[in-house]
């Protein structure tokens, strides 16, 4: 991705909109999964060791689109997401 390009929403199978695109695109940093929050040590591993800095966060309901709210605040309660971004050398 170039430093010009903005991540793209997520959508469900049904066309709605379920996660926006991530404010912060801005500093590298790429959406890579929403998880279970029992599996994250595994996938923060796996991409540390590819060379990638990590950044693990909760979900919030403002986070999804207009047509997600029982199932947001469900989502919010229940995963969290893996954000990457390339390490800098040095």
């Amino acid at each position: 991705m170039s430093g010009t390009e903005r991540p793209e929403p997520v959508y469900c199978s049904e066309g709605i909109q379920i996660l926006r695109a991530l404010e912060a695109a801005d500093e590298g940093w790429e959406r890579r999964t929403v998880t279970d929050p029992a599996r994250i040590a595994e996938l923060v591993d796996l991409y540390s060791s590819l060379g990638f800095e990590t950044m693990v966060t909760g979900l919030d309901p403002s986070s999804f689109g207009e047509a997600c709210t029982s199932c947001a605040v469900t989502a919010c309660s229940e995963y969290v997401a893996l954000f990457t971004r390339k390490r800098e050398a040095g």
